[in-house]
């Protein structure tokens, strides 16, 4: 005869509903038992993003100074940082809400929390190569390096995606040229280049090309004009490593110098990378070239995860404050108090897989 087992509530099943109770009466409690903090190097952090906002204001009244009419339809915010849709310079698609989001002044701090984890102190020497594609991007990082006392090298090509620094009548050199005139950022390009297909503008309008050539060999900058990938990439090494091996390379954008012309941008892994198997896909150029020689990368391009890796909104309207993003704060809980409670409810389970015991023992006599 076999017996059959009556579904129903056992006394001890109210074991299982009073530890999943105290469980989430602990979380609901959790605010009482923590403490709110600042994040290490919150004064750099917030010194910074206030910086990077007076760079962001100083090209948007130059903009604006030159009669450039910013567009409120694509720039929402109107920061002056957003470019136009197309132009012969422009080089690859884009995102707009991408290159909206990267906006915020607080992708400074952002930088000053990657620039910390890679090392760097003051009168370190960093390498930075970037597009025009990120300008307020760049612009953040060139504030976080600014406040940290840092030496960058910066390598900067004048082609840019879809909504970036994408106006032939105000590249990034009309940016940095108000940013010397307008704010104590005075960081010098260390040599430029067209960008593009090639690095060379190949896939810009005939004319925009011979404009923009014009311009760098009219500025101080030494122009880089290779097209040998490798001669150029050998180039550009030699002037980051003049005077000895940086604490780390950072790349904004997705020039091709740095991801190499098979790089995989999109798989690349953003923010602090600090060896080839964390960089998660195969990299060439200037990655691949530092993180061979031990060097970390800062790779900032996927907006949607250093937005969130900064505790920032993804495409804001209105843009928040400096200071105000979760970077800058971090939540403490007592360790008593998780202890205590994970105990408790864990006392609970045991004796409910205690209780049981004897009931699975006396139908395993009877057969069952």
């Amino acid at each position: 005869m076999v017996a059959t087992l009556t579904p129903g509530f056992e006394k001890r099943d109210g074991l299982l509903i009073a530890a999943a109770a105290i469980l989430y009466a602990g979380y609901l409690c959790l605010g009482h038992f923590s403490a709110g903090g600042q994040t290490p190097w919150h004064a750099q952090k917030l010194a910074a993003s206030r910086l990077a906002q007076q760079g962001m204001a100083a090209v948007k009244a130059e903009k604006q100074a030159r009669g450039i009419r910013i567009d409120r339809g694509a720039d929402v915010n109107a920061t002056g940082m957003i470019g136009v849709r197309y132009s012969g310079m422009t080089t690859t698609l884009g995102v707009l809400e991408a290159k909206r989001t990267s906006t915020q002044a607080d992708f400074a701090a952002l930088a000053v929390d990657l620039l910390q984890q890679c090392g760097a102190h003051p009168g370190d020497r960093i390498a930075v190569n970037l597009s025009g594609s990120f300008p307020a991007l760049a612009i953040s990082v060139l504030s976080a390096a600014q406040v940290m006392h840092l030496q960058p090298v910066v390598i900067a090509s004048l082609g840019a995606s879809m909504w970036g620094a994408n106006d032939p009548d105000f590249t990034w050199l009309d940016m940095v040229q108000a940013l010397h005139e307008n704010t104590s950022i005075r960081t010098p390009m260390a040599a430029i280049s067209l960008g593009g297909a090639g690095d060379v503008g190949a896939d810009m309008d005939e004319d925009i090309r011979v404009r923009l050539r014009a311009r760098i060999l009219a500025s101080a900058a030494p122009f880089i004009e290779e097209t040998d990938f490798t001669k150029n990439i050998a180039r550009r090494m030699a002037l980051y490593l003049a005077d000895g091996t940086p604490a780390c390379f950072v790349n904004i954008g997705g020039n091709l110098s740095s991801g190499g012309a098979r790089g995989d941008y999109g798989a690349l892994r953003p923010g602090l990378i600090r060896s080839q198997a964390q960089a998660r896909t195969r990299t060439g150029g200037l990655i691949g070239a530092f993180l061979e020689k031990k060097v970390p990368v800062i790779h900032l391009l996927d907006m949607k995860a250093l937005a969130l890796t900064a505790g920032l909104p993804y495409d804001p309207v209105p843009l928040p404050e400096p200071g105000s993003s979760a970077i800058f704060s971090e939540r403490h809980y007592k360790r008593a108090y998780m202890t205590a409670l994970v105990a408790v409810a864990a006392a609970f389970l045991a004796a409910y897989v205690w209780l049981g015991r004897p009931r699975r023992a006396q139908f395993q006599n009877r057969g069952l």
